[in-house]
């Protein structure tokens, strides 16, 4: 029987997504076996490449997105996710104690950050129709009514991969090393 949800190479992978898997595995070294699964469905892995440029041209800065994923990796319980987002902080210098606290569900010390983590919960948990309240208590830490829309590609992102992981139960890859996370 074929596995349902091949982890593709490039020699396996649909014509039209090798190149970006090609790159993928130049730039990084290796595949991640998050794109080397979305690349069984070409028009999903090139939505979610078309996707991602946009959300790093947000207003929001590299440690707001990375709350963002985090929290929603952690919410839908994707071990992958959450592993590779925790791998690519400690790439970019994100505080250590801020990655660690999201790795365990835990509050953020810094207010504003702690606003974004609880809107983010919010959103997920209220499927966008949050509260005034919710709303004023994130513009209230700092952010704008343009952040929140923002937030909003952040979790559209999370949703293509984290529903992705849990349905073709993607492994972390071994590279990611002491980065590898499971829920405990």
């Amino acid at each position: 029987m074929t596995e349902a949800f091949p982890a593709h190479t490039v020699e396996t992978a649909p014509d039209e997504v090798r190149p970006a898997l090609q790159a993928m595995q130049q730039r990084m070294g290796f595949i991640p076996s998050i794109a080397a699964k979305l690349a069984e469905a070409p028009p999903l892995l090139m939505g979610y490449r078309a996707l991602e440029p946009f959300f790093e041209k947000t207003s929001l800065n590299p440690t707001e997105r990375l709350v963002i994923y985090l929290v929603a990796s952690y919410r839908h319980n994707c071990d992958f996710c959450m592993t590779a987002h925790s791998w690519a902080a400690r790439q970019q210098g994100i505080d250590e104690n801020t990655v660690a606290a999201l790795r365990e569900g835990r509050s953020l010390t810094d207010p504003k950050l702690e606003a974004l983590r609880t809107f983010v919960i919010a959103m997920l948990e209220k499927r966008g129709a949050v509260s005034d309240g919710d709303k004023q208590a994130f513009v209230n830490a700092g952010y704008s009514h343009r952040q929140a829309l923002e937030v909003i590609l952040g979790l559209a992102l999370k949703t293509m991969t984290n529903y992705t992981n849990a349905l073709a139960r993607t492994p972390p890859n071994p590279e990611f090393g002491d980065a590898i996370w499971q829920r405990r």
